[in-house]
């Protein structure tokens, strides 16, 4: 859980740069844009795994009762 968490943050740290020196040079000044969705990323990863999980958990279910 650590791991993955520290993966989110890093993945999310280095996209969050990218796209702030991409769009100051883009710019030529330090403007607030929409770079800074970038830093909705680790909420949009537990948000869908948890949403895939849970969808995973319900196939299983309804799977296992039309066996029977």
């Amino acid at each position: 859980v650590v791991l993955e968490l520290a993966a989110v943050l890093l993945a999310t740290a280095l996209a969050f740069a990218w796209g702030v020196n991409t769009a100051r040079i883009e710019r030529g000044c330090t403007a607030i844009g929409g770079e800074y969705l970038f830093l909705l990323i680790p909420l949009m990863y537990y948000s869908g795994k948890r949403i895939v999980l849970d969808w995973v958990a319900e196939v299983r279910s309804q799977w296992g009762e039309d066996c029977i």
